[in-house]
């Protein structure tokens, strides 16, 4: 016989001061962590997906067993939630096969990482500061001035 069970899901996310951070001398006001992207990959146990979430929207992809949730902007007030619940499948219990892999509660190292996406602008993590700018043999007289963009390139969060 094969009987489903349940599991749940719950992920906060909040934006905190980063000390290491320069920012431009025209940034004003607090931090705001723009274009922030959850990647969540579900294992191959899990049969279907239900979430709801608090801000932004959030997408589940049956086929590749992947939620995308977009947040948007994020600043140090808003801290917003991801619930949901899980389907999961079970292997057969039958007495015969006593195949201890077929569950779901053993897949413990089958938990892939979120991938986490986002970007600051007016910020640098390295403290690189562009001090001038000189264009030559152009006709046209280019706009002075360079912002700095911090993204986070390719991040994961392992949870157990």
């Amino acid at each position: 016989r094969n009987n489903p069970s349940s599991g749940r899901i719950t992920l906060s996310v909040t934006a905190r001061s980063i000390s290491s951070l320069i920012y431009s001398s025209s940034r004003k006001g607090p931090l705001i962590v723009e274009d922030v992207t959850i990647v969540i990959p579900f294992p191959k146990f899990v049969k279907t997906v239900n979430l709801d979430v608090t801000l932004g929207q959030v997408l589940y992809d049956e086929a590749g067993k992947i939620a995308k949730w977009n947040i948007g902007q994020l600043d140090e007030k808003n801290r917003p939630r991801l619930n949901g619940t899980m389907v999961l499948e079970e292997g057969d219990d039958d007495d015969d096969n006593e195949n201890a892999s077929s569950s779901p509660a053993l897949y413990s190292e089958d938990q892939p990482p979120l991938l986490v996406n986002w970007k600051i602008l007016l910020a640098s993590v390295s403290g690189l500061n562009v001090s001038g700018l000189s264009v030559t043999g152009e006709h046209y007289k280019p706009y002075k001035g360079v912002r700095n963009i911090t993204r986070s390139g390719t991040f994961q969060a392992r949870f157990h």
